[in-house]
């Protein structure tokens, strides 16, 4: 990857629909400027939060708010070396807050974290929050799920089918805070080609929403309205859990209908106004990050894949998922703009009508976040009575 690549990012977090809280956090941390890009690339980070309400909201926001700046500040060692110490170091501060306040115990939270940097893309991982990259059609898990269901499968003590029946999903086997130390898991440097998506999420969002909904989405939309899409789409299929999507696209967006382009937000200012030295540093930068690029890349760790085309099925599967909402929304005297609603399904069966399958799934999209905002207004205004 060069610094001048354009990267388009979005991230969206929900309470969901039924939990009081929100134990996710998310952060997005892009490099002030080129040098720094070259040393530590741009940090993309998902956390989930365990323990008794506010203690893994303490938890996630702890990681969120450390690994991140303790990266960016590290300069000895590698992207992969220095990304590694930062997660212990960080996990080590959350266990020692734990140890130190009986109300903390069993704080913890699951943490990854995707560098974008010179020689590819790098993934650090500890619990079950997930990162994907979509490519085309095909949408790739790079992350290892550290549960019980996925360590007994990967120890052949189980097959996935009888692991999905008889082991509970929420048994998470790794995580920062509850040890004192910890193994991170990372992936990569990955290469990176245009027009790849990446996606992070919590297990509130890959739980209820299948992998190949969430590459059609991601893949196929603007990353702030993927998000948007995904979010709602876990809402109506009960919102069990906390919610939380980071979504960051490689190249610009061109929107299919209305043709216009987005790009990446301006840069910062160079810090050597311009000058003639600040230039040399600059270029000398570029031909060394291209040189790192240019290392023979990593294999890759496909935990699994799917292919995510845009299809007959998968809208007429979210097409009866939303006419069961809407019903239910009609029985219980949902808030909702129905005037758009209808406008909305017409324009829907006008794009099927004319094969267009894209316009007919983010119409799909529309509907399922209108009826998304107005399950959680309902369920919101039926738990204040």
């Amino acid at each position: 990857m060069n610094w001048d690549d354009v990267i388009i990012d979005a991230a969206a977090t929900d309470t969901g629909m039924r939990r009081s809280n929100n134990q996710d956090s998310y952060s997005i941390v892009r490099a002030p400027h080129a040098e720094a890009w070259r040393q530590r690339g741009h940090v993309f980070l998902v956390a989930d939060g365990m323990g008794a309400h506010a203690v893994g909201e303490l938890a996630s926001k702890m990681a969120c708010d450390l690994i991140p700046h303790t990266y960016m500040k590290t300069k000895a060692g590698t992207a992969s070396e220095a990304i590694t110490k930062t997660f212990r170091d960080v996990s080590a501060l959350i266990h020692s807050r734990a140890t130190a306040n009986r109300d903390f115990q069993g704080m913890g939270t699951t943490s990854s974290a995707l560098l974008l940097l010179p020689n590819g893309a790098l993934i650090a991982h500890v619990g079950d929050s997930r990162v994907y990259r979509i490519r085309g059609t095909r949408i790739d898990q790079l992350s290892f799920d550290h549960s019980l269901v996925w360590e007994l499968v990967r120890r052949n003590h189980l097959t996935s089918e009888q692991a999905k029946v008889s082991v509970p999903k929420n048994v998470i086997t790794r995580s920062l805070g509850p040890e004192a130390e910890i193994e991170v898991d990372i992936e990569g440097p990955l290469p990176v080609e245009p027009g790849d998506v990446f996606l992070l999420c919590s297990d509130g969002l890959s739980g209820p929403v299948e992998d190949h909904e969430l590459g059609a989405f991601a893949g196929n939309f603007h990353p702030k309205e993927a998000c948007k899409y995904l979010v709602n789409l876990a809402n109506l299929r009960g919102g069990l859990d906390n919610v939380t999507v980071v979504i960051v696209r490689i190249g610009e967006w061109i929107d299919p209908e209305s043709g216009e382009v987005d790009k990446q937000p301006d840069r910062p200012a160079k810090k050597d106004g311009g000058s003639g030295e600040g230039w040399g540093k600059r270029l000398l930068g570029m031909l060394a990050s291209r040189r790192r690029a240019a290392a023979p890349p990593v294999e890759e760790h496909l935990y699994r894949s799917a292919d995510c085309p845009i299809s007959e099925d998968l809208i007429i599967r979210l097409d009866e998922l939303t006419r069961a909402a809407q019903e239910q929304a009609i029985e219980q005297a949902w808030s909702i703009d129905w005037a758009l609603l209808g406008t909305l399904r017409r324009q829907q069966a006008d794009a099927r009508t004319a094969g267009n399958n894209w316009a007919a799934l983010r119409k799909i999209g529309e509907i399922i976040s209108l009826l998304g905002v107005g399950a959680r207004f309902h369920r919101k205004a039926v738990s204040s009575t």
